[in-house]
This record gives structure tokens, C-alpha cells and sequence, in this order.
């Protein structure tokens, strides 16, 4: 009695952690914004141009899926241009062309009986591709036509993938055993396999090896063969943020392709979900609500709404301190929209949303209004001499009166917040200069910046104070003029002006004396050394004797241009520099290269020609 106890309490701990089980929601979903660019692009597609007929197919399906009329001119134009220049070329490219004729619900037909033989013939012929199949079963099944032989074709699909089944050939074998009923079920044993060679990356997003096209045929052709989805939530989650990764295509053909592969996961029983905040992530007292979206990858309702939609906790960055929890959103304005009215102190928050099952969070930026509590500004000596004497200002009031300060005092400004910010400045110019401060807190929260005017400024004159006070979380930046202050640096300020613009006194660079060279005779000596070599060459070509037998004009052209870069060289070390050297080697050198092949070729000839009369 005891153990059976034991076992309910344990069974009963494992079903409330089953049903307390969330999964992450979807990085986001295909906004309306991405839609209008998509509709863009495949708006070029419609535009009538030449005798293309494929291309309409993208733009007549995308506005489809879209769910976007296509414009009645658009239509009657390209009705009339698939009627002139159709003429059954190829399965494919009569598959778009029948497929927009249809889409776009065109008058009176394309094809003709002659059409639908050919077409019937390429499921008899042993020799046609799993793709030539397919599209011969979609286009048979668009016309209306009996599939001939049904379990022939599907015999003959399985024979082909033994003999190649890469993921492409397997994508269209989906499609095509879609369409042979009852005797497609064999594609129904490869669909773990299928699903097993999808390649994952970074443990968030999964895709097939061929890239967007390769993994839309493969989604669409699983969703269209059961009916259902065969991947679990976590999987389905991770094809669509691959989808989701993609939005930047293009291409028509690129834009379908992700359209299509989105439709079909959309509309399975486990359509990811997408929680998202509408607009900018940030709340003030002004707009308190906080929207946020909970729709499918295509920004739509699903059929059943995952609920209850629950702000499950808010948590104050700063101090990780939990301000709210465990509250329920309303509905808003559209099927996917909710709203959480907050009204939370300044600062950045992270917001978990459930629904349903599926969760997300968020970071949030409440903006709030600053207010300067205090400021108080004046004049002090830098030797600490004399008591500060200071000014309180209220906000958007200036001094009343010009302050007056020397070469020996100090800027004192100091001010108290509602809050702290990120940027606290003051601001000194007159004319075009310019210098600004940097305001600093101390241990009591409270901001001062002290300014050594001697230092700092430089010169004498009249400055305009600016208070400059700025954050990201205040929604009221403030630029306050608080008066003017008039230096007078005295003949301090004339030295450093004098110093700073007069002229800068020459630099003087003593060079290192050259180093004495080695007598006339040992010059001469080295020189006679280096030209030894050739000396030695001439002596003994006139012992040996040159055999000229062989010379040929061709050599020639040769000799002069090897002559030419040894003359180069000599020139180079009695009076040419580098760079006019290497100008001159170029083109000599050039010359002297090809004239070498040419006379090694001659050679070559000859030899082989002497070795064949032997």
C-alpha cells in the first residue's frame, strides 16, 4: 500500500512537470513590412517583358500566398502573353505556365490533346528524371487528367531514388508521390530518414544542404505528402528561425521558395508561435501600454489561439529586484495584438510573456521625466583664500547679473537630480570656441564640475554657460542657459598667446660626417678581381676555339637583349638610380625572355628532328 502511494505521489509530481513544460517562442515573424518588400518584388515578375513565360508563376503564386489581388490590367496582360508565346517546350516550364493560368484565373485553356499524350508519355519512359516525373503528375492533376498507370509511376519513382536519392531527387519524389493517392504511401518510409539530413547550426536553426530552395521543397513536399507536420515543436521551431534568417532574399524564385516553406509550417497542427512587442520596446507615462503580438510565422492568428497570453514576471535590471508578475494582458485592437498597461520608474526591465505553452522575453525601456532639483553656481579662489560664495537657480532662470572672475579663481557649479543620468555637461563658448565639461558625482549623489579658468580657457573674455543634461531613459533632455561669466586673465593669458602663435625656432640636425673611403689602388684592385671571370671566359673560348656551326640568326635577338641588361646593370652602378633601372629592365627583359623561348623551341625542333632520321 505503502510503494502504491509512493508511485501516485511520483506519477502525479511528473504530470504537473509536463504540463508546467514551455517552449521558447520564435525569434520574430514575417511583418508587414517585410511583405510589402516581398510584394515588390514579385510585382516585377507581372510586368509583361519579352516572351518570358516562367517568371509571371512567381508573382501570380507570391500574391497567392500573400493573399494580394493581382491588378485586373496585370491579369488580362498576362493572360494575353502566356496565350501568344506558350508552346509546350518542357515539363517545367509548362508547369509555371499552366499554374499561372490558373492562379490568375484565366480564360479557355492552353493545352492541347497532343500536349497531354507528350506529357503522358514522359511517365512510360524509363529514361525520365524524378523531376520530369513530377511535374508530368502536377501538370495531369492541374489539368484534370487520370494519372495512367499509378502504381507503375511509383514503382518507377523507387527504382530511381536506389539509384540517386540526394535530397533534391527525394524533395520532388514528396511532391509526386502527393499525387499517386494510396500508391505514394512508399515515400512515407523515407520521412524520418529525410528529416535525420537536416543540418543544424549553433543548436537554434535547422535547414537541409542545398540552402532555401533545397529546404522549402523538402517542407512542402512533407507537409502536402502526410497532411500533417512530421517534426515535433523543437524542430519546427528551429526551421522556422532559419526561415526567419532568410528574409533578405532578393530573388523572385527566392522569395516564393520562403513563402511557400512558411505557409506550409504555418498551417500544420504545430505552428510555431511568434510572441513579439509591436513598435519600440519602451513605455512612458505619456504611453503606458506595452503591445505585444502573438501570431504564426506569417503574422496571422492561429487557428486555436495559444492562451492565456501572461506577463509572467518584470524584473528591474539595475537591481534584479521583480516589480510585477503573473498578470494577464488584454486584447487589443487586431486578433494578434495584447497590451500591458505598466507604469514603472525609469530605468530597463526584463519581461517574460507567456502563451500558451510557448514563452519569450523582452528588454524594456521605461522613459521618464527629469527634473533638476537644485543648482546652485559661483565663483571660488584656487587657493581655498576667500569663502565660496554661490548662486541658487531655479530651472530655466539665468544669472541676474554678469559674474566676474580672474586668473586666480575657480568655476563652481553644482546640482542635484530626480534621478542620475549618463551625460551631465557644461558648456563654455564664445564666438567659435568652444570647451566643454565633464560633471562628476560625489558620494551624495549631487553633480559638480570645478573649472581652473586659467588653465582651461586661455584667454580673456566673455563665456556663455550652458547646462547640458541628457540619458536614454528621460524622455525631457534639458539645454539650460544659466548666464554669462567674464575672465580677465591678465598678462598671463597675453604670454601663452604670445607663446602659442609666435614662431617656433628652427631645428637643428647635425649630420653624420662620411666615412673615409679606402685608397685609389685597392679600388682598382677589387674592380680587376670582379672582372677576372670574364677575362678567364675569353682566354679559354680562345684556347677551346667557339664553334659557330650551329649559330643561327635566331640567336641573335637573344644575345642583344642579354647584352642590353648586363649593359643596364653597369649603367646602374656607374650613374642610374633603382627606379629608372627597374623602367628599363621591364621591357628588356621582356624582349630578352621571349627571344630565349623562341631560340629554346628552335632547339628543341632540331634535336627531335635529328633523333626521327637516326
Amino acid at each position: 500500500m505503502k510503494f502504491f502511494r509512493i508511485s501516485i505521489l511520483v506519477l502525479a509530481i511528473i504530470s504537473v512537470l509536463l504540463c508546467a513544460t514551455t517552449y521558447a517562442s520564435i525569434g520574430g515573424y514575417i511583418s508587414q513590412t517585410d511583405k510589402n518588400k516581398f510584394i515588390q518584388i514579385l510585382g516585377r515578375t507581372l510586368k509583361v517583358d519579352g516572351d518570358d513565360i516562367v517568371s509571371p508563376y512567381y508573382g501570380a503564386r507570391g500574391y497567392q500566398i500573400l493573399t494580394v489581388p493581382v491588378e485586373k490590367q496585370q491579369v488580362a496582360e498576362n493572360c494575353a502573353h502566356l496565350k501568344k508565346n506558350f508552346k509546350y517546350q518542357s515539363l517545367e516550364s509548362s508547369f509555371y505556365v499552366y499554374n499561372t493560368w490558373k492562379i490568375l484565373g484565366c480564360q479557355g485553356s492552353l493545352h492541347t490533346p497532343e500536349d497531354v499524350k507528350t506529357i503522358e508519355s514522359t511517365l512510360e519512359a524509363g529514361k525520365s528524371t524524378i523531376t520530369d516525373i513530377r511535374y508530368a503528375l502536377e501538370i495531369l492533376t492541374l489539368l484534370k487528367q487520370q494519372i495512367p498507370g499509378a502504381a507503375k509511376v511509383a514503382q518507377m519513382i523507387q527504382l530511381k531514388l536506389k539509384e540517386d536519392d540526394s535530397l533534391q531527387n527525394l524533395g520532388q519524389a514528396l511532391h509526386a508521390a502527393s499525387l499517386l493517392g494510396a500508391n505514394g504511401k512508399f515515400a512515407n518510409d523515407r520521412v524520418e530518414d529525410i528529416i535525420v539530413q537536416a543540418d543544424e547550426v549553433d543548436g537554434k536553426l535547422l535547414q537541409w544542404e542545398g540552402g532555401l530552395t533545397t529546404t522549402s521543397l523538402i517542407l512542402t513536399g512533407l507537409h502536402r505528402l502526410l497532411g500533417k507536420s512530421p517534426l515535433n515543436a523543437v524542430q519546427a521551431d528551429k526551421f522556422t528561425n532559419y526561415l526567419l534568417t532568410r528574409k533578405t532574399v532578393q530573388t523572385p524564385k527566392g522569395v516564393l521558395a520562403l513563402l511557400e516553406a512558411a505557409l506550409a509550417i504555418a498551417s500544420s497542427e504545430i505552428s510555431p508561435v511568434s510572441i513579439s512587442i509591436i513598435g519600440t520596446p519602451q513605455i512612458s507615462l505619456e504611453k503606458p501600454d506595452l503591445k505585444i503580438q502573438v501570431s504564426n510565422l506569417l503574422g496571422v492568428p492561429h487557428k486555436i489561439p495559444p492562451t492565456p497570453v501572461v506577463a509572467e514576471s518584470i524584473t528591474k535590471l539595475s537591481d534584479n529586484s521583480v516589480v510585477l508578475s503573473k498578470q494577464t494582458l488584454k486584447a487589443g485592437s487586431s486578433s494578434t495584438e495584447y497590451i500591458l498597461p505598466l507604469k514603472l520608474d525609469p530605468g530597463l526591465y526584463k519581461i517574460v510573456i507567456n502563451a500558451g505553452s510557448h514563452s519569450s522575453d523582452f528588454v524594456i525601456r521605461a522613459l521618464g521625466q527629469l527634473t533638476v532639483k537644485s543648482l546652485e553656481v559661483g565663483i571660488s579662489d584656487s587657493d581655498g583664500g576667500a569663502a565660496l560664495k554661490l548662486t541658487k537657480l531655479t530651472y530655466k532662470n539665468k544669472l541676474g547679473q554678469l559674474l566676474q572672475a580672474d586668473a586666480g579663481q575657480n568655476l563652481i557649479v553644482k546640482f542635484t537630480l530626480s534621478r542620475p543620468v549618463h551625460q551631465a555637461f557644461l558648456r563654455l563658448h564664445s564666438g567659435k570656441k568652444e570647451i566643454i565639461f565633464v560633471a562628476e558625482q560625489d558620494s551624495s549623489k549631487a553633480y559638480m564640475i570645478e573649472v581652473n579658468l586659467e588653465k582651461e580657457l586661455g584667454r580673456s573674455g566673455k563665456f556663455e554657460m550652458e547646462l547640458i543634461l541628457g540619458d536614454s531613459l528621460i524622455t525631457n533632455p534639458i539645454r539650460w542657459d544659466l548666464g554669462s561669466i567674464e575672465v580677465n586673465l591678465g598678462s598671463a593669458a597675453k604670454d601663452e598667446v604670445k607663446q602659442g602663435r609666435g614662431p617656433k625656432p628652427d631645428i637643428q640636425h647635425l649630420f653624420r660626417p662620411a666615412e673615409k673611403r679606402p685608397p685609389e689602388v685597392v679600388s682598382m684592385f677589387f674592380t680587376a678581381l670582379t672582372a677576372a671571370p670574364f677575362l678567364l671566359l675569353l682566354i679559354l673560348w680562345g684556347k677551346i676555339g667557339i664553334n659557330f656551326g650551329n649559330f643561327t640568326p635566331l640567336a641573335i635577338p637573344f644575345h642583344l637583349g642579354f647584352g642590353s641588361i648586363l649593359g643596364l646593370f653597369t649603367l646602374f652602378w656607374l650613374k642610374l638610380d633603382m627606379f629608372v633601372t627597374c623602367a628599363w629592365l621591364v621591357p628588356i627583359g621582356g624582349f630578352t625572355f621571349f627571344s630565349g623561348h623562341k631560340i629554346l623551341s628552335y632547339m628543341a625542333r632540331n634535336r627531335k628532328q635529328e633523333k626521327s632520321d637516326k
